[in-house]
């Protein structure tokens, strides 16, 4: 008994630590945006605030780039995240229930895609969305992500598990494919949809390089990349700096803890068995 108390506290000593470790850098971002200017610039760095302020936010949130970005960020993560739901789930169900030449080729196609550094189809993609005449739009930011091969899998592999037994039920009483979809497939794929939205949202949301080389105009610049552009607009104010970082995670913050419970409770309640 005394050794099973050891080792318990030895895990939550190594998880408490582990978890202090990670946690440090939002500390560290945290108080350092609420630090005024002078603060800030103090030749030894402190991790206190000692007259906390929001005038980084304020100086922040004066630069319309700042607002641009945010509504940006939002339309482009909402479309394709609502996109990639839509067209992976239904790509899912394909591959999951339904039988048609090819289908292992063309799945075993699609997974070799994972396997190309996303850095190997940079030049490529730029020179087709430039062919295309997509560049400086939002085009290339949501299109490509549609029908990506990770969402797939996971659809597939989630929506499998379905008993068939229910598809065939629906089937025989003269359900539609797109009936089928809409009204068993997808209420029963709930912990499927809410773990594909978080890494999709999460995706779209944090992205940098893709919005770097496609756009141009300030106006449709993402947040991310008008975060990237505070040193050069703000210098010397690194509160300012991380008062934007701020700005950005705390959507994703919310979205995460909110989604995280839906899944949660969805898996609890799921319990599907075929019969």
């Amino acid at each position: 008994m005394k050794k099973t108390l050891r080792e318990t506290l030895v895990s939550y000593g190594l998880l408490t630590a582990g978890g202090l470790v990670l946690a440090f850098p939002f500390y560290y971002m945290a108080v350092t945006s609420m630090k005024t200017g002078k603060e800030v610039n103090q030749p030894i760095p402190t991790f206190l605030v000692r007259h906390p302020s929001l005038e980084a936010f304020h100086d922040l949130l004066k630069d319309p780039l700042i607002y641009h970005g945010i509504f940006n960020s939002v339309i482009i993560a909402a479309l394709q995240t609502v996109g990639t739901l839509f067209f992976c789930t239904l790509a899912g169900y394909a591959f999951a229930k339904h039988r048609f030449p090819g289908k292992n080729l063309f799945f075993l196609a699609l997974l070799a895609t994972m396997m190309i550094p996303g850095a190997v189809l940079m030049i490529p993609g730029f020179l087709l969305f430039r062919d295309l005449g997509w560049l400086d739009t939002w085009a290339p930011l949501i299109v490509p992500g549609l029908g990506g091969a990770f969402g797939v899998f996971l659809a597939r592999q989630f929506i499998e598990k379905i008993p068939d037994s229910l598809v065939e039920s629906a089937r025989l009483e003269g359900c539609s494919e797109p009936r089928i979809y809409s009204t068993i497939i997808v209420p029963l794929s709930k912990p499927l949809v809410a773990t594909l939205a978080i890494l999709t949202f999460l995706g779209s949301w944090n992205s940098l390089v893709g919005p770097l080389i496609i756009l141009l105009t300030e106006s449709k610049f993402t947040l991310t990349l008008a975060i990237s552009m505070l040193q050069g607009r703000f210098p010397g104010k690194d509160n300012v700096q991380m008062a934007g970082a701020m700005i950005s995670i705390v959507p994703l913050m919310i979205i995460f803890f909110v989604l995280q419970k839906q899944v949660v409770a969805s898996l609890a309640n799921s319990g599907l068995k075929d019969v």
